[in-house]
């Protein structure tokens, strides 16, 4: 069982430091066990990120929240994106969840405000208004807890800011029910991801980011026992609309299914 003192001291090896705003990607077993358990992580964190920094933590409903079911609440919605995050949602003090039905973001701290309060805007899942888009704009750093890289969502925002022929399906839009924080409940028309396709099905690998932005931009590191990266925001869309626009499939693998 891990100290929250040494999660506090790893997270300062990485780079990490009082300030600071941090969307997290994580995988809670892969740390190894820390006293008190996801309460006792997130109190170590928020602590060593004190009242000036932001934690973000995305709060995905794609599973749940779908073509079939359409209604999504901002106050009770599970996630489907890994048990901190739930226990980010429900159990700690002071977050603000941003109001988008598939794509919707935890945040606590400084830039909460910030980051969530335009998000219902977007008619897409990471759209200009998404505190993934807004982050590079407080000095935001990207941070990968013991999982994959691809699951890098930010990506999906270079991808919608590009617009390869792959990434959006426009004749299918959805109509999703919405619910806000004062309980009441609208409609708004949105555009999905369309990956997979009847004839191909165009496989995310976002992780070719970490081998291709500037060496000084990444960080490699552990957290506990999890393998961990972090690495900054701007250099991910600056790289990555670079990238795109010279290779619009660089970060996706094709596969014919005919």
């Amino acid at each position: 069982m891990h100290t929250k003192e040494q999660l506090i001291s790893d997270l300062k090896a990485l780079g990490i430091q009082p300030g600071d705003t941090i969307l997290m990607h994580s995988s809670y077993k892969s740390l190894g066990g820390i006293e008190d358990g996801a309460k006792g992580f997130f109190e170590a964190f928020l602590s060593l990120l004190g009242e000036e920094g932001t934690l973000v933590l995305p709060a995905l409903t794609y599973a749940n929240v779908n073509r079939e079911q359409t209604h999504f609440d901002v106050r009770t919605t599970p996630t489907c994106v890994g048990y901190l995050t739930e226990y980010f949602r429900t159990q700690v003090e002071d977050v603000i969840r941003s109001l988008h039905p598939t794509h919707s973001c935890c945040v606590w701290g400084r830039h909460a405000k910030f980051l969530t309060e335009n998000h219902y805007r977007d008619r897409t899942p990471v759209g200009t208004n998404s505190p993934f888009a807004l982050l590079p704009k407080v000095g935001g750093k990207l941070l990968f807890v013991g999982c994959s890289y691809d699951r890098n969502t930010t990506m999906h925002g270079v991808e919608e800011w590009v617009e390869p022929e792959y990434v959006m399906d426009r004749t299918l839009p959805v109509v999703y029910e919405i619910t806000d924080e004062n309980g009441n409940t609208f409609k708004r028309t949105h555009l999905k991801y369309h990956f997979h396709r009847d004839e191909v099905d165009y496989e995310q690998k976002y992780s070719r980011m970490v081998d291709i932005i500037p060496r000084d931009k990444i960080v490699h590191g552990k957290l506990l026992d999890a393998d961990c990266v972090l690495m900054d925001s701007a250099a991910v869309w600056e790289t990555g609309v670079e990238t795109m626009k010279r290779d619009p499939y660089f970060f996706v693998n094709v596969h014919n299914l005919k």
